[in-house]
């Protein structure tokens, strides 16, 4: 996975990304004093990646988009 993004977006649509099941690969990039960053691969090979954002709120929203990534949507 490439740590360039294409695109950057809000912790929300990435969280929606992977609820529509559009999330292939995500990576978590600490930026130093308690913020990370988060990457995401989509199926359209596009990489998208969030601001710094707080550790805190990251953690939460990690757990959102695990869970869409296992379950298998039905198209």
């Amino acid at each position: 996975m490439s740590e360039r993004c294409t695109e950057r977006a809000s912790l929300y649509d990435i969280e929606g990304y992977a609820q529509a099941g559009l999330v292939n690969e995500v990576k978590y990039i600490n930026c130093g004093k308690g913020k990370t960053k988060i990457l995401i691969t989509l199926t359209n090979g596009k990489t998208i990646c969030s601001e710094c954002i707080d550790q805190n709120a990251v953690e939460l929203s990690k757990k959102v988009i695990e869970l869409y990534r296992t379950i298998k949507l039905q198209k």
